[in-house]
């Protein structure tokens, strides 16, 4: 059987419940006085794309130069662009310069033209077919998307509590939604207390980190249900075996998380702006869950279930005295009657 150090994980659960409340406080806080931090691509804008027939085909050191000859141009015109990006496809590629709503349309169409005659007659970029666009466009901001992921996030939760309380333990299940309720919230108080710029996926890392945490919960319980049901535990009061079984489990937990949370760095650092806008939530999502999973779902079960015994224990206790009251009002009728 495993031994567990002095620190007990389940016995400390104000302390699990104390740390992610702070982090949602904060968030909550920025929230209402700063709001999300809106990406460029949310907020209304106006574009210039810059396409390529042959771009695949082309050198870095050609790109560079293109996207050179773009800024000298946007220099020249005296505008300034919030941000850009380079894209490539089967049929060549471009790059999209993004502008405030507020640049007039036709600096931009100005601005495009100067850019394709730049380009034309430069002789090392003379290679293929340039054609430019200008866009107006109106932003999908993510608050249109996040009444749809917290009614997902909140199905899933559901069904995951009637599968665990159904599989496992009630206390499990009861557990399983409330760490996954918490994880959601930090994932989004991360977001606003970083600043890191929102988009419509955000939407779709919300409903990630109640599935994900749905997960963390499901392996750490399997686990421990393994364990508990073991006859090395029978002899252990709830508290002892609960912390003993979560200490194995908590292994699987760790295992699992760090896995994820690699392949999610990797996104977050190699992924271009829209993939990012959806990794670091997603990394915020498994750091929350790991904390949930190794610390504060199997505290709340055993708080649960711990509760859950009382009640009981309590509900049997009346029963017992309404029965003993009964027997001894039965007792003192008959006594009535035969006086």
């Amino acid at each position: 059987m495993t031994k567990t150090n002095s620190f007990k994980v389940t016995n400390k659960l104000p302390i699990w419940l104390a740390i992610p409340a702070v982090i949602i406080l904060a968030g909550l806080v920025l929230f209402f006085f700063l709001g999300f931090n809106p990406s460029a691509s949310v907020t209304d804008n106006k574009t210039v794309v810059i396409s390529h027939d042959s771009y695949v085909q082309t050198s870095e050191s050609l790109k560079e130069d293109l996207i050179d000859v773009c800024e000298s141009e946007i220099e020249k015109a005296g505008l300034n662009f919030i941000d850009y990006s380079v894209s490539e496809n089967e049929d060549g590629g471009q790059i999209e310069y993004i502008f405030s709503q507020d640049v007039s349309g036709d600096k931009l169409y100005a601005l495009k033209e100067s850019i394709l005659n730049a380009v034309n007659a430069d002789s090392a970029l003379n290679v293929g077919f340039y054609k430019g666009t200008v866009h107006d466009n109106v932003a999908q901001h993510a608050s249109t998307y996040i009444w749809r992921a917290a009614i997902s996030a909140g199905v899933a939760l559901v069904l995951a509590f009637v599968y665990v309380a159904v599989r496992y333990r009630l206390s499990m299940g009861l557990a399983t939604i409330v760490s996954g309720l918490i994880d959601v919230a930090v994932m989004l108080a991360l977001t606003v207390v970083l600043r890191i710029p929102v988009t419509s996926a955000l939407a779709t890392a919300a409903i990630f980190a109640a599935l994900y945490s749905i997960l963390v919960s499901t392996v750490s319980f399997n686990k421990i249900r393994e364990l508990v049901k073991s006859e090395e535990y029978e002899a252990l009061s709830t508290e002892e075996a609960m912390e003993q079984a979560n200490a194995q489990a908590s292994k699987r937990v760790l295992v699992l998380s760090v896995a994820v949370l690699v392949f999610s760095v990797i996104l977050a650092i190699f992924g271009g702006a829209a993939v990012r806008a959806f990794a670091l939530p997603v990394i915020f999502s498994v750091v929350a869950s790991t904390f949930s999973g190794m610390f504060l779902t199997p505290s709340l079960a055993t708080a649960f279930k711990v509760q859950g015994v009382k009640m009981q224990a309590n509900g049997k206790e009346k029963a017992r005295l309404a029965k003993k009251k009964e027997e001894e009002e039965k007792a003192q009728k008959r006594n009535t009657k035969k006086d």
